[in-house]
């Protein structure tokens, strides 16, 4: 209670001072439901759920000012690593912690400061002769999965493997699988412990398969000379995302 009373009169001091910016960099492509467009335009309406959770979460602040960049993702994370811009949302990883600066706990990242926890399933036509158990997959040998460009393929821990197939968009997946020409695709279908059904699914005819073959856990990572300058608006940011998690702004797009 301390701490959350600290942060609070941190907040209200800082909001009679000029707000510091916050420039967020993320993908120029679209990767729905977290960015909407393919340009490096920043689009006012239907931005996409990781924008609107990221305008949340720093409305809440108004010792801050949030600036979007829009440019191509291995550009956002040298900018980052640069300090050209102060902060994106990703995944951890060990080559990310040697040039950005993570909420950790005991040495580890702090899970219960990530920015979201999504888990992804398989997603199949109603008719499909195969079968996934969460163990592997029965009733074929090879899985094609087809999934747009800048997704990170899919490794197989099962005696079956996956052959990716990569398109040019999320839609253009759920025309082949529509169509019959791959096996699946993936998608968002759980946020926590919450259990979500993207409307395109359902109006396609096609189906969700559970258990969720992965899940991942998203981190609001800024760089090292923005937390050095900012450090106490970065842990502010941070501790919001015990409580606010955009559950409601994703299952919004998803449902849409």
């Amino acid at each position: 209670m301390g701490r959350i009373l600290l942060l609070c009169s941190m907040t209200v001091a800082w909001s009679a001072q000029a707000a510091v910016p916050l420039q967020f960099c993320y993908e120029d492509k679209e990767l729905a439901p977290y960015y909407y467009g393919n340009s490096a335009e920043v689009r006012q309406q239907n931005p996409g759920a990781t924008i609107e959770h990221v305008q949340q979460l720093v409305a809440a602040v108004p010792a801050l000012e949030l600036k979007l960049i829009r440019l191509p993702w291995k550009r956002c994370l040298a900018s980052l690593a640069t300090g050209d811009v102060d902060a994106v949302v990703g995944s951890y990883s060990t080559e990310r912690a040697e040039f950005a600066v993570f909420p950790y706990r005991d040495g580890q990242p702090d899970p219960t400061r990530a920015f979201n926890l999504h888990h992804t399933c398989l997603v199949s036509r109603q008719d499909a002769p195969w079968q996934w158990t969460g163990e592997g997959f029965s009733g074929i040998d090879q899985l094609v999965v087809a999934r747009p460009l800048g997704y990170a393929p899919l490794k197989s821990k099962f005696p079956q493997k996956f052959t990716m197939h990569y398109t040019s968009s999320s839609d253009m997946d759920l025309d082949l699988l529509e169509k019959g020409r791959i096996n699946a695709i993936t998608r968002l279908c759980q946020i926590g412990d919450l259990k979500v059904s993207p409307a395109q699914i359902s109006l396609r005819g096609l189906k969700i398969l559970y258990p969720p073959l992965y899940d991942s856990r998203g981190y609001l990572i800024f760089s090292q000379k923005f937390y050095k300058q900012h450090q106490k608006l970065a842990e502010l940011l941070w501790q919001q995302q015990t409580q606010n998690k955009g559950t409601e702004i994703y299952r919004r797009y998803l449902e849409e």
